[in-house]
């Protein structure tokens, strides 16, 4: 058994282990309370159609292992101080209505992470967070690192 409860799975993950050991490095910090839950914020590079970057910031909060590490709260937001979320497409029609759209999308909220790794939502690779299926791609790799980190060895 490992942190999350379950059996560390062989290959279920949807990116190579190469790309989740990278990001868990680099983009990944967990932090561990003393009642066993773990917070966890992945900072993202991500890019509009006219190739601006911007950075957003992923919050993840799951129950102890001993309950499940189920996934208790889930947020994404711009990172503090970018400038150039706006820019994306949709924002820049409406950054309220996107803000909302991102803020309101839950996925597996309450549910084990362990579930990320059978999660198949519908997605495509964009690097904006205009459309549902960026961002759904995008929770996916938050929530798999986040698994892989916690449930491979240091």
């Amino acid at each position: 058994m490992n942190p999350t409860g379950t059996p560390p799975p062989a290959a279920s993950y949807a990116f190579p282990l190469r790309a989740l050991r990278r990001w868990a490095a680099e983009n990944l910090s967990i932090v561990r309370a003393a009642d066993g839950s773990i917070t966890a914020e992945f900072r993202l590079e991500c890019s509009t159609c006219g190739n601006i970057a911007f950075h957003v910031v992923y919050h993840v909060q799951l129950s102890p292992p001993s309950d499940g590490c189920r996934i208790l709260a889930l947020d994404c937001a711009p990172a503090p101080g970018d400038v150039n979320f706006s820019e994306q497409c949709e924002a820049s029609a409406d950054e309220t209505r996107l803000l909302a759209a991102i803020r309101s999308e839950q996925p597996l909220l309450g549910q084990p992470l362990a579930d990320a790794l059978t999660w198949v939502p519908q997605t495509t690779p964009d690097g904006c967070l205009c459309a549902a299926t960026a961002r759904a791609h995008k929770w996916r790799a938050v929530l798999q690192t986040l698994h892989h980190a916690l449930n491979s060895s240091p």
